[in-house]
């Protein structure tokens, strides 16, 4: 029902907004544009956080009465000010955005990142431009989940540029409809210096950004337009040629961010949280800490310190399996299952291949071994591998008290991740974006780079920035 209920409103929206233009009060002819954005983090040499974004936007350069522009005209019945602006746009867009951890080999959630996430909205928009200002808003429905597809639009990229493919879309943010209100101010004090004032409230995203914009080269338009695929103000309609580059550093105070997940952590995660100082001990001739130490250690796959992991998992096995045996079974079980570097690989098939090793305790180790050392590093471990990891870990070696516990753990995790699983909001971000547009009567480009702090409280390991491009194309017409 509430797949019927959005997709009538998807529809409504549309009708709304080519009505509207269609009966508008002005009987001049105005002009229209199309425009195509994508943001990518690939030419950076990057591949998590926000990593694709594209928007498709159809506008025209007049009055309507489209949801976005009756809340204008609201206001300018208020405000006198904001009456008699020197242009009036309307608007409606898709976009679609997909947000990825760092670790894409794993297929389980990884602690301390941002969870797998992709939403689509459509858009209103509508805006007014004096000489040196402009006012907009934008009204926004869409979906985040699995009907986005993510997962699917991903995975063709990957496979178009022979990427690894990620492994964790089954552990995304479940299916939640959007509903959002955007309005955006800038001023200009002269043609090169001028300030940006953006807000957003809704259950996507409720954060104010703020930052001055500068501009340099053979500038036309009062204010900067599109400076990525999340600036409200539309291209201006000249009639003139122009191309400047920019820069503009903001901050960001965020309260409200869907793509890092709800707000509830599971109860497990809340017992082993790494600032907890409890921890749950046993005893079976040595102390082992189940919590900080260990359970967040081994299932952290955000963290760089993999050997440090391995060695905590190593107190709970028998010191009579191989390394190689240890490692293999540890990294199918509680470190994503990827692919062994070079070197690794190799101290781990010096011990396997030694000839004392074995092999009637590990029935079907051969398969093991090609699946997990040699496989294609851009699929996942098999779900056969997996099971025998499992016969393995509980077939050698390992102690009734540390089994029922360790197996505890475990099924309680994957039975609760998916469902409540988050990472914890950072409120303040700073960002800087530079760039260049051209525009003149006909067209429209733009081409940027955005940097930005992570929008999440991470786990060690975890870079404290991201970067993407942006690029844009507008035919008006």
């Amino acid at each position: 029902m509430n797949q019927k209920r959005i997709r009538f409103m998807f529809c409504l929206l549309g009708f709304t907004f080519f009505t509207n233009s269609l009966f508008s009060t002005e009987t001049e002819k105005s002009k229209e544009i199309l425009r195509i954005g994508w943001e990518n983090d690939v030419y950076l040499i990057s591949d998590r956080e926000y990593t694709n974004g594209v928007k498709l936007e159809y506008g025209i350069y007049k009055k309507t009465y489209s949801p976005s522009a009756l809340l204008l005209l609201a206001l300018d019945s208020i405000i006198p000010a904001l009456r008699n602006p020197n242009q009036q746009y309307s608007g409606v867009s898709l976009q679609h955005s997909i947000y990825t951890p760092i670790n894409l080999y794993s297929a389980d959630t990884s602690y301390g990142e941002r969870p797998y996430s992709a939403y689509a909205l459509l858009s209103n928009v509508a805006s007014y431009t004096w000489d040196k200002s402009a006012l907009s808003f934008e009204t926004a429905l869409g979906q985040m989940g699995p009907n986005a597809q993510g997962k699917y639009l991903q995975e063709k990229i990957h496979i178009l540029t022979n990427s690894p493919i990620p492994q964790g879309w089954d552990s995304q943010i479940p299916k939640q409809n959007l509903y959002q209100l955007n309005t955006d101010w800038k001023l200009f004090f002269t043609k090169n210096i001028g300030i940006q004032t953006t807000v957003k409230l809704g259950n996507l995203d409720t954060s104010v950004s703020f930052g001055p914009i500068f501009r340099f080269g053979n500038i036309k338009s009062p204010v900067a337009t599109g400076l990525n695929l999340q600036d409200q103000t539309p291209n201006y309609d000249l009639d003139e040629t122009e191309s400047y580059f920019y820069i503009r550093p903001s901050i960001r105070d965020q309260s409200m961010n869907s793509t890092l997940g709800g707000k509830q952590k599971n109860e497990l995660t809340a017992i082993v949280h790494p600032t907890d100082s409890s921890s749950l001990l046993f005893n079976n001739g040595q102390t082992i800490f189940i919590g900080e130490p260990l359970y967040n250690s081994l299932l952290d796959e955000s963290s760089n310190s993999a050997l440090t992991r391995f060695f905590l998992y190593d107190r709970t096995v028998s010191p009579d399996t191989p390394f190689g045996m240890k490692f293999l079974v540890f990294n199918t079980i509680f470190n994503g299952a990827s692919v062994p570097g070079d070197g690794l690989k190799l101290a781990i098939l010096e011990t396997i291949l030694n000839p004392n090793f074995d092999r009637t305790k590990y029935p079907g180790v051969e398969y093991f071994f090609y699946d997990t050392l040699f496989r294609d590093e851009t699929t996942g471990v098999s779900i056969f591998s997996k099971l025998l990891a499992v016969q393995y870990f509980y077939a050698n070696g390992v102690s009734r008290p540390e089994t029922n516990l360790i197996t505890a753990f475990i099924l309680y995790n994957d039975q609760n991740s998916e469902k409540t699983y988050h990472v914890d909001l950072r409120r303040f971000q700073g960002r800087i974006s530079t760039g260049y547009v051209f525009q003149n009567q006909s067209w429209f480009f733009q081409a940027g780079v955005e940097v930005t702090s992570i929008e999440y409280i991470a786990s060690d390991g975890v870079p404290s920035y991201h970067r993407y491009t942006s690029f844009q194309l507008g035919k008006k017409f």
